[in-house]
């Protein structure tokens, strides 16, 4: 009887535990996981309000009196920055300080519309991205040879140098034994570097300066056309 009893008290909360256990077993997290992938990392995206916001423009200029230059005119008499700022159209114009004044010098401005401040944005970064290219392209090209290096793998290596060389880059040859592969001898790894350094001279290139390293630990051939 007192078990019969149990079992009835017992089989309501049984049947109202299953909902939630059923819940807990079929929900899944994929969107929370989402989010905090969306969350983890930091995107900054700069606007072009951001942009024109790091120019040294209007209240930003730390100066009581300005001076104005005008395009195919002679620079303004010295003038409140207020009253200057009290008379452009600030929906579109600012006023830009031009110059860095030493202490005591009044710094020279230009008013100028948004149109021209987007444009002289535009032309940074096109000078920026030009630098970087000539940067870039003043590096030079890298090519990796295991002193174990096979014949096929030789023979395309020095494809890539000559390709390299031909198009006027200066090419670093990095000599090294590597991990989990088989060590040359010593024998094999001077039968490399003489082959190398044919190969250098067949394409018209010679070595711009004495190698770097030693022959079976890690080693610097730095190449260049002849001439360049």
């Amino acid at each position: 009887m007192r078990q019969s009893l149990v079992l009835q008290i017992a089989r309501p909360l049984l049947r109202t535990a299953a909902p939630a256990a059923s819940s807990r077993c079929f929900s899944t997290t994929p969107r929370l996981v989402i989010d905090q992938r969306r969350v983890a990392g930091k995107i900054q995206i700069k606007t072009i309000d951001d942009k024109i916001s790091e120019f040294p423009l209007n209240e930003k200029i730390a100066a009581l009196k300005v001076k104005v230059k005008t395009p195919g005119a002679p620079l303004s008499d010295p003038q409140w920055l207020d009253q200057l700022l009290d008379s452009i159209d600030r929906s579109n114009q600012y006023v830009l300080q031009m110059n860095k004044p030493d202490d005591g010098q009044i710094p020279i401005v230009q008013v100028v519309s948004r149109m021209e401040l987007i444009q002289k944005i535009n032309r940074q970064e096109d000078q920026k991205r030009n630098q970087k290219r000539l940067e870039k392209d003043k590096r030079p090209k890298q090519l990796e040879l295991n002193w174990a290096i096979s014949a096929n793998d030789l023979q395309l290596k020095m494809k890539q140098m000559q390709e390299f060389l031909k198009k006027g880059k200066k090419v670093e040859l990095l000599l090294a034994n590597k991990r989990h592969q088989r060590r040359a001898s010593s024998e094999e790894a001077q039968a490399l570097l003489q082959a190398v350094r044919e190969k250098i001279d067949e394409v018209g290139a010679a070595e711009t300066v004495p190698m770097e390293g030693a022959i079976l630990k890690q080693a610097i051939l730095t190449v260049k056309m002849r001439g360049t």
